[in-house]
């Protein structure tokens, strides 16, 4: 996905109006499989891993991914990685 068209995603989600979504449709989602995911509005389990989120940023690298967070301010998102479709069931 080219930068331009992945930035364009991350504003959309960010409007008003986008729900979050279950981890189990994130996993499937060949988008994000491979990348690590910056999750916003978490629902936890009682082992305090996030079962559902929104979506608002993600990258294959971790670092870049963070660096773009701390410049956004972002401070209450989780980050957690979306393993690839073969090791994803």
């Amino acid at each position: 996905m080219t930068e331009q068209r992945r930035t364009s995603f991350i504003n959309l989600r960010r409007e008003p109006g986008h729900s979050a979504m279950a981890w189990e449709d994130i996993r499937r989602d060949a988008t994000w499989q491979g990348r690590w995911i910056a999750l916003d509005d978490c629902a936890y389990n009682e082992a305090g891993e996030a079962t559902a989120g929104l979506v608002v940023d993600y990258d294959e690298n971790l670092a870049e991914l963070c660096a773009r967070l701390s410049a956004e301010r972002r401070k209450r998102c989780s980050v957690v990685f979306c393993p690839p479709a073969e090791s994803a069931a």
